[in-house]
């Protein structure tokens, strides 16, 4: 085991957690209430007093999935997730927030308004302080593996902002709590991430899984003729169906290496894990943000409408080119926009965007997509407005009643957070939310794998089928 490098700060900076600590202990007795105390530090600041021969030069930010790898015990939650301009993975649960049926969306405001109340915070100005609620919502309101609507907050959250790493630590504090004892286990895990900030040991390099059993996509191509037949015949104007292939691995599947291996061939998209604690992980590479709030100011995606990438740059142009001027595609994607600024209407909101999509390219294929901003001048809870958001038509369809229905008729199996909204919210009101597109639900040796496609009434079944698998394709050669 590596021996952490002592940093002089460190002493005086527990002193003063102690004091901080006690004192809330102090208000939770006269107000006869538990306190969610969040305490939140630089690791950049504590590396710093350190010998220069390894600070802070040789210090390195620390991605999710060495934090997993190194910190996460089995059979924990934990929530992971790694995009260009921020890094967050919060390991374990000090509170949590378990919800169903129709009103699970309010049900989990409520429960984190509750908490919010009851925060003390340390240091909540640094970058990824305050108390985060890690949240995940399954697509429809029921499912097997996951709860249909939950929230946690983490005991260690790590979040990489720019050039800072914020370190998060969450306890509750009552009457009989050992504020001591609390403050010893901080150090002792401060020791562990500097110890890891500061090593110069390579990740140990996955055990690659050398079989897999997967199971044809013949039904997918028949449930599209179908689902044709029924547009044609009823208002519906889009349905997005899915399907997933079973894989079954010579060896259990690494979560921290998969989230390497996602983020090194995917780096624009949100890559992510969240466990349930009971041995199953989803984890992606999604390109789709479902709602960004930070200060005040809203961001969403309509993404759909796609096409494959090209071998050469020529090519790569040409399909670009026919992706923007393709009334199917161009259709199928206005569908999402109009939908998204409609919902943002009903809430009282003033959308602003484009009128003419851009192509945003990943590594093996191609979308329409179109950036939708709103100031929000009243205070409007971000899960307000992710129910309205939920599903979008680029994962459900429209009317979305008339979609979900049919989803559940032809697909042969439960999407639980497939195409669901995963992310966080602050005590501050700021919040990240993903679409868990591209992704898979791992269990041991087990691996689901799940993509789907828009079907409109210009829809080739051939060619759906040919994007399911190119979707399927990005996900399988990321995990084996």
């Amino acid at each position: 085991m590596p021996v952490a490098p002592y940093s002089p700060g460190l002493f005086e900076t527990c002193k003063q957690i102690h004091a901080f600590l006690s004192a809330g202990q102090q208000q939770a007795s006269e107000q006869q209430q538990t306190k969610l105390a969040n305490i939140s530090l630089s690791l950049d600041a504590l590396a710093k007093p350190l010998p220069e021969s390894i600070a802070p030069s040789s210090y390195n930010p620390l991605p999710p999935w060495r934090i997993l790898e190194a910190l996460g015990q089995p059979r924990q939650i934990h929530f992971c997730y790694s995009a260009a301009d921020c890094k967050m993975v919060a390991l374990g649960q000090v509170v949590m927030g378990q919800a169903t049926g129709l009103s699970r969306f309010a049900r989990i405001q409520q429960f984190i308004e509750v908490w919010r109340n009851r925060t003390t915070c340390y240091a909540p100005h640094l970058t990824g302080g305050r108390p985060h609620f890690f949240c995940g919502f399954t697509f429809f309101d029921e499912a097997e593996n996951f709860d249909p609507a939950q929230a946690f907050v983490p005991r260690l959250q790590v979040t990489c902002q720019t050039d800072q790493t914020t370190v998060s630590f969450n306890c509750l504090i009552d009457d009989a709590v050992n504020v001591t004892a609390i403050v010893e286990d901080l150090n002792r895990q401060l020791q562990k991430l500097l110890a890891l900030a500061t090593s110069t040991a390579a990740a140990t390099p996955p055990h690659r899984p050398s079989q897999k059993v997967d199971r044809d996509l013949g039904d997918f191509k028949r449930s599209v003729g179908d689902a044709l037949k029924i547009i044609q015949q009823q208002p519906l104007r889009k349905v997005v169906l899915a399907d997933a292939i079973e894989v079954l691995a010579s060896v259990p599947f690494q979560v921290a290496a998969s989230l390497r291996s996602l983020a090194q061939q995917y780096p624009n998209c949100h890559v992510f894990s969240f466990s349930n604690g009971s041995g199953q992980t989803f984890l992606g590479a999604s390109p789709e943000r479902l709602l960004s709030i930070r200060d005040g100011e809203l961001l969403t995606d309509a993404l759909a409408g796609s096409a494959p990438r090209g071998g050469t740059t020529e090519q790569d142009t040409q399909l670009a080119e026919q992706l923007q001027t393709s009334q199917k595609e161009r259709y199928e994607h206005q569908i999402v926009v109009d939908f998204i600024a409609q919902q943002l209407r009903s809430l009282g909101l003033t959308p602003s965007y484009s009128r003419c999509p851009t192509v945003r390219q990943l590594a093996n294929i191609q979308h329409l997509h179109t950036p939708i901003q709103a100031h929000l001048k009243q205070a409007i809870e971000p899960l307000t407005i992710l129910e309205r958001l939920h599903p979008t038509p680029a994962v459900a369809g429209l009317p979305r009643a008339a979609a979900c229905d049919l989803i559940r008729q032809s697909e042969s199996f439960d999407r639980e957070l497939y195409a669901a909204p995963l992310g966080w919210i602050d005590t501050a009101g700021n919040s990240n939310f993903i679409v868990g597109i591209r992704s898979a639900l791992l269990n041991g040796r087990q691996a689901r794998l799940y993509a789907g496609a828009g079907i409109v009434a210009q829809s080739n079944p051939e060619k759906e089928l040919a994007e399911v698998r190119l979707k399927l394709q990005a996900m399988l050669s990321s995990l084996m």
